[in-house]
């Protein structure tokens, strides 16, 4: 069987940063490079944020100016794309933690990242898969309650599915699908 590796875009741009020198506007001393070339190893092992690469400058120990500095030269130079950052932790959390956009909005907020750009990469989320996900983790939740009375199983539902990020309409109809 053949191992197929997937190279992230961040990785690609790491890559091809090991033979082309990037866009260097902004003057780091040599121990600073040392924290940039940190940073953008990070950066290369998975899709990143602003604030995260902020804060893991901090755990590092670097400076306030430092940070801001870093983070604008990897904004610069794609290896942080706040867009493409989005667009992939809306579709692995709506797939693997199965969340409704509510609770992905949320985390994305905490992140400290623009409403706009958060609302862009929720449009894009497949409303067929995004129903069909939601469907199917009303139905397994639904079997597995154990308490005979409907009242009582409706708001188990409802508040399991509420905990995921959906919305009480989209709730209502995937509890009313059911027929409870």
């Amino acid at each position: 069987m053949q191992n197929d590796a997937i190279v992230r875009p961040c990785q690609q741009q790491f890559i091809y940063h090991l033979f082309k020198p990037m866009k260097n506007n902004f003057n780091f001393t040599e121990s600073e490079m040392a924290f940039v070339t940190k940073a953008e190893q990070y950066c290369a092992t998975g899709e990143q944020c602003r604030s995260a690469v902020r804060d893991k400058l901090l755990t590092w120990g670097a400076g306030q100016d430092l940070r801001e500095r870093v983070v604008d030269y990897l904004t610069e130079n794609d290896f942080i794309n706040e867009e493409r950052f989005c667009r992939i932790y809306c579709e692995s959390k709506m797939h693997l933690q199965k969340w409704g956009r509510v609770k992905i909005a949320y985390q994305l907020r905490s992140k400290r990242i623009d409403n706009t750009t958060i609302n862009k990469a929720l449009q894009e989320i497949d409303e067929e898969e995004y129903h069909k996900i939601l469907t199917t983790l009303t139905e397994n939740k639904n079997s597995s309650i154990v308490e005979p009375d409907n009242k009582k199983r409706r708001a188990k539902l409802m508040s399991f599915l509420s905990s995921h990020g959906f919305t009480i309409s989209e709730i209502e109809n995937a509890v009313a699908a059911l027929g409870l």
